[in-house]
């Protein structure tokens, strides 16, 4: 092994050489190694057999939602806001219903006022789990309505994860 090679290693590379070469103290030429056995088809196929075992196809989540589950969640809702003139426009995702319930996650949202936008999303993961809000431009956190609207769509989270949970969770 000459300098040329050497120094066409990376430092920790050139370090390991070293350092075996002062324990052993023996010069090695790792550049010689062991050549890559050539696979014969068995071999491949063996390798395509096990890499198919392990990747297992997912069928698509279907959702559970019925229009009465949607009917009841969206009733429930609307009447957080009873006391408050607010504008509700729920979400609508290719013509699929508004909810979408599944044995593993449910998402839900929607539009108020035309300024805050909210998604909920529960699963079995808590960390996944939760509400996102976005506030777009004519959002004003002047606005004391704001700040109960914002508790409402908070305080109205628990209810839509209990009911995905108790209904729809895989057990």
């Amino acid at each position: 092994m000459d300098n040329k090679d050497i120094n066409s290693k990376t430092a920790p590379n050139q370090m390991r050489v070293f350092m075996k070469r002062m324990r052993t103290g023996k010069f090695i030429d790792e550049s010689l190694g062991t050549t890559k056995h050539e696979l014969s088809m068995r071999d491949m196929l063996k390798i395509t057999r096990s890499l198919n075992e392990d990747v297992q196809e997912q069928e698509p989540e279907v959702n559970l939602a019925t229009a009465i589950d949607e009917k009841k969640l969206t009733n429930d809702f609307t009447n957080l806001f009873e006391k408050l003139n607010v504008s509700i426009k729920l979400l609508t995702l290719n013509s699929d219903p508004k909810l979408k319930l599944t044995k593993n996650n449910g998402f839900w949202g929607g539009t108020i006022d035309g300024v805050i936008q909210f998604v909920y999303k529960a699963s079995p993961d808590e960390k996944s789990s939760g509400i996102e809000f976005n506030y777009l431009p004519e959002f004003t956190h002047d606005n004391p309505d704001n700040d109960q609207i914002i508790k409402n769509i908070e305080s109205f989270y628990d209810t839509f994860y209990n009911y995905w949970r108790d209904n729809f969770q895989e057990a």
